[in-house]
């Protein structure tokens, strides 16, 4: 395969600096598809352009590169730390992102407060309070909270109770012995300290004291003959037996230790991570790569600078392999500069860190081995879907896509959905909503024209949240949509391609031609464009049912001896407007905390307003 490398790209390849650096590769439309770094630039970045042999994943970057730019830094390490914040930023196609970004749950306690409590953190603050997880796997933090709960009286309310005042009298948990209840009894304290250590010393590891307190439970209840209650407490016990198995013998309770493994199969990689914590194998996660360019352990190093999102769950050592040797002092300095905080890479060769080594790359084949023909599914359902999309509209690229729907009840609080969809797969971060402000009634036609002029408009301006220009608009309807919304686009200035999908026949309308495009029904273009098409109609929907919900809440909240909470609960008893009207008395006092004259009372404030 030969390439075709324009005279632009280079000569900016012969003027390149012989220096550290980033390296930003664009498309022809500008969008930012490779990031890289550099210990050269001029060697680096030449290498991708000499015509020498290039792996696929390669060739694929490179015939799409139209133009490139750098950035000089003043070490390799800067450049690292650069790579890894234009990564986060730009999410190019062709670097390693993780897109599972979710932050794994802790549990805290601060010591610092008085009657310390036991809380749940997804995003733990640096204020000194002690951090007991992440809980990913085995037990869940929801079983740990029950753990916690069944076995020491310790508080869960949300008082701050620092200004040493004695309450007069304990709350409803306080005097069912749910609660010590140190607020109201001053000679507790000492007593609920001892506690909350108890509860440090289960979380750490040592579970005998825990155990023994849900055996005597249990077997209270038995005796008592509150079967539910005892059988409860006895799949705790079972719970605090996983937890138990998940210990690592040969570790201390302190070793905190993440492990990082690459496979490389013929069509798709994985990094598989295990995390240990206090000395547990708390989980094990797979991230696939698919189409990530670069050698072996620059992509590894990559992934770890952009692993650790804010320094919260850093472990005290990273185990990797052998052929990351070279990269240790590159990301010790990296996590270092960046967090504060030192984290030795080891690179094991025996003992019971190889083995938590072995088991880890173990798992990344085996992901790789038994994800093919998941992997080539979801190939043909985004990159080939959005390739036929280009042979379909004539574009030479899409990527980006959004899709617009109408949602209104007899024309009244008519509103629109935006739904984005990169790379073939929905990315909800972006996902847009408007109310209609010009169009008076049912109007689909209309409401879509000021959408549509709307968004467009506010791309042309710059403005924040909507200046990621879509290489494709997606509409639902037929060929008179297709038409008003390319009027709209135009009068907002600009020129984007838009086509509609007519539900009916699920037949395609593109611009320039009147002839619809029909695809068989299990083509992955198609099935591409209808999943964006219902996701637009399923986000509208519940957009629409949102502010409708909103607008009777407030209807209620105006009624007199009406609360928020009870209107709360009106809504989600009816769920629509209509039922509310139609409600007899009697209904209302089917929900929960609404008394028979209280519910007399509703119906007559209800239809007093309205009439």
């Amino acid at each position: 395969m030969e390439l075709s490398i324009s005279e632009k790209i280079r000569e900016k390849v012969k003027l390149l600096p012989a220096k550290p650096g980033v390296y930003i590769m664009h498309a022809a439309d500008g969008t930012v598809i490779y990031v890289g770094k550099a210990k050269v630039l001029k060697n680096r970045v030449k290498s991708y352009f000499d015509g020498s042999q290039k792996t696929v994943k390669t060739y694929a970057l490179v015939s799409n590169v139209d133009d490139f730019e750098y950035i000089i830094t003043n070490s390799e390490l800067d450049a690292f730390s650069l790579e890894s914040n234009l990564i986060k930023k730009y999410k190019p196609h062709y670097n390693i992102l993780l897109k599972d970004d979710k932050s794994f749950p802790y549990i805290r306690i601060n010591l610092k407060e008085r009657f310390p409590r036991v809380t749940v953190a997804r995003r733990p603050k640096k204020d000194g309070s002690l951090l007991f997880g992440p809980y990913v796997t085995g037990i869940r933090i929801g079983e740990m909270m029950s753990l916690i709960k069944w076995a020491y009286p310790v508080r869960w309310c949300n008082k701050n109770f620092d200004d040493g005042k004695v309450i007069a009298r304990p709350c409803l948990h306080g005097q069912m012995g749910d609660c010590l209840a140190p607020c109201a009894f001053k000679e507790r304290e000492v007593e609920y300290n001892k506690t909350i250590r108890k509860v440090i010393n289960f979380l750490n590891g040592d579970t005998k004291d825990i155990k023994k307190q849900l055996t005597e439970k249990m077997n209270k209840y038995s005796a008592e003959m509150k079967y539910e209650e005892a059988l409860e407490i006895r799949n705790l016990l079972e719970a605090v037996e996983v937890m138990d198995s998940s210990l690592i013998t040969s570790l201390t309770t302190e070793s905190d230790i993440d492990v990082f493994a690459l496979c490389q199969g013929e069509d798709i990689a994985d990094i598989n991570v295990m995390k240990v914590r206090a000395g547990k194998n708390v989980g094990q996660f797979n991230y696939p790569i698919e189409d990530a360019v670069g050698e072996k352990h620059e992509l590894l190093a990559s992934f770890i600078a952009n692993f650790y999102q804010d320094g919260s769950e850093l472990p005290r050592e990273i185990l990797l392999e052998s052929f990351m040797q070279d990269s240790k002092d590159l990301l010790e300095n990296f996590i270092r500069d960046k967090f504060g905080k030192k984290v030795n890479v080891l690179y094991p060769v025996r003992g019971v860190k190889k083995q938590l080594l072995d088991s880890t790359t173990a798992n990344a084949e085996e992901y790789v081995t038994n994800s093919r023909d998941r992997f080539i599914r979801h190939k043909k359902l985004t990159t080939d879907a959005l390739e036929e999309l280009c042979q379909i509209t004539g574009l030479s690229r899409i990527n980006r896509i959004e899709g617009y729907d109408i949602s209104n009840i007899s024309g009244t609080d008519s509103v629109a959905s935006m739904v984005v969809f990169e790379g073939g797969e929905p990315d909800k971060s972006q996902y847009r909503k408007f109310k209609i402000k010009t169009v008076e009634g049912a109007d689909d036609f209309a409401s879509m024209y000021e959408t549509l002029y709307r968004r467009v408009r506010d791309l042309v301006e710059c403005k924040e949240g909507f200046n990621k220009r879509p290489d494709l608009i997606l509409i639902d309807g037929g060929l008179g949509q297709l038409h008003s919304a390319e009027q709209a686009i135009a009068s907002a200035g600009a020129n984007i391609p838009v086509i509609s999908l007519a539900k009916q026949d699920e037949e395609i309308f593109v611009s320039g031609s009147s002839v619809p495009v029909r695809l068989d029904k299990s083509n992955y273009a198609l099935r591409l464009l209808q999943r964006v098409r219902d996701e637009a109609h399923r986000f509208a929907v519940m957009f629409h049912r949102n502010l409708r919900g909103q607008s009777m809440t407030s209807f209620l909240l105006e009624l007199p001896g009406i609360g928020k909470a009870t209107s709360q609960k009106i809504w989600k008893h009816f769920k629509t407007k209509e039922d509310i009207f139609n409600a007899k008395p009697e209904d209302f006092a089917l929900i929960d905390g609404i008394s028979d004259i209280k519910a007399l009372e509703i119906h007559k404030a209800i239809h007093e307003k309205e009439g």
